[in-house]
């Protein structure tokens, strides 16, 4: 758990059911960002790995991925500093972060394949030989494929709120009285297993990208998860309902406790649901932060 002067962040992730009998491990990574005593801010990234034959490096990638949102995301907040305009925080967040995310991810890429170069087992079963790797150039498609992964990720400053989005999984917002909804529009084309990702061609173009002011107004609790959360329910609508729910256990029981019970709820929704492996990440402003019906300022 994490906090900053106006919002509190925990997370969980476990490995789905289906994993644990095929003895797998966990694709998915998340990462709080933790500010300094000069920086008042959040930020939380939740990174999917394809888990895929191709993508036989993923759970590295998903780490790598959460790791280098934070870092990234930090270095852009602190770089706007806390007086810049929305405008230019939008513009800069659609423009140069994506690319600044995408750049770190391969460079990571790049560094563990330096100290843990491809053998020929690992491309075995696949008709091409390993793609040989060099120094200060590009890396082939194919290395990055092996390192796949989504990434869902926020920042929460003073001032604004940043929701960003490459590939499958949710953001949803939840206000008071239970109101869910989407801070970023739901892509449907998705299907069959398949999305966008960092391993993307032009991945940088495929972000989604929303910035909010941060009033009075602002969402109760956000909430971050990898698509194994949301793929566990019949219906949006259904899936709307856990945001919900956990904004009312918050104020009936309060976030400690919620942060306490979320792995055990996301570990059962796996094994009663997709099987998949769930991630979540929750940001709780402070001012909806209830427990036994005190409202912290």
């Amino acid at each position: 758990m994490v906090k900053s002067s106006k919002w509190t962040a925990l997370g969980a992730s476990v490995r789905g059911a289906l994993h644990e009998e095929n003895n797998l491990n966990n694709q998915d990574a998340i990462r709080l960002g933790n500010p300094s005593s000069t920086d008042d801010f959040l930020v939380i990234a939740i990174a999917d790995g394809h888990g895929s034959s191709r993508s036989f490096r993923s759970e590295r990638g998903s780490a790598m991925a959460a790791e280098c949102a934070v870092s990234m995301l930090r270095q852009f907040v602190r770089r706007l500093g806390p007086s810049a305009p929305l405008s230019r925080v939008r513009s800069q967040a659609r423009t140069r972060w994506p690319q600044a995310m995408i750049t770190a991810w391969k460079n990571a890429v790049h560094a563990d394949l330096a100290k843990n170069p491809f053998s020929p087992l690992d491309f075995a079963a696949f008709p091409e030989p390993p793609p040989v790797i060099k120094l200060d150039e590009e890396l082939p498609g194919a290395a990055y494929l092996a390192y796949g992964a989504t990434l869902v990720a926020l920042a929460v400053t003073r001032r604004y709120i940043l929701y960003s989005q490459l590939g499958d999984g949710d953001i949803l917002t939840i206000r008071e009285g239970g109101i869910v909804s989407r801070p970023l529009p739901k892509k449907h084309e998705f299907m069959s297993n398949q999305t966008v990702s960092l391993c993307t061609h032009q991945a940088p173009m495929h972000f989604q990208i929303q910035v909010d002011p941060c009033r009075a107004d602002a969402p109760a609790m956000i909430m971050l998860s990898t698509d194994g959360y949301a793929n566990c329910f019949g219906s949006e609508e259904t899936f709307f309902t856990v945001g919900a729910d956990l904004l009312g256990y918050q104020h009936s029981h309060g976030l400690p406790l919620v942060g306490k019970m979320l792995e055990q709820w996301l570990r059962e929704s796996s094994q009663d649901g997709s099987g998949d492996d769930i991630t979540v990440g929750l940001a709780a402003r402070s001012g909806s932060i209830h427990s036994n019906g005190v409202v912290s300022a």
